[in-house]
């Protein structure tokens, strides 16, 4: 990431930021799952492009769930719930 100008947060090694031109660009990974978000649509769409000729990735969509939340959006903003991982507690036990 670093080749790419991205730099690694001191306080989250899994975190990667790219600043340019007052854009942001930011890379979170946990293991297998990894969100790619900012305020750069060409930045992102280059580091998706580059990371799916690196890495065997599922396209990119809508994110859903990330360790456990729920995340929805709607006109009135972006929900986060941990609904889902509360009935699968409840389920488990």
């Amino acid at each position: 990431m670093k080749f790419f100008d991205y730099t690694q947060s001191n306080f989250d090694h899994t975190l990667f930021l790219k600043h340019n031109q007052g854009k942001i660009t930011a890379l979170i990974i946990y293991v297998d799952d990894m969100i790619v978000t900012g305020n750069d649509p060409d930045e992102i769409l280059s580091l998706q492009r580059h990371l799916a000729s690196e890495f065997d990735m599922n396209q990119p969509g809508d994110l859903k769930y990330f360790l456990g939340i729920e995340i929805a959006r709607s006109k009135h903003g972006i929900f986060l719930s941990q609904r889902k991982y509360v009935l699968d507690l409840f389920t488990e036990t």
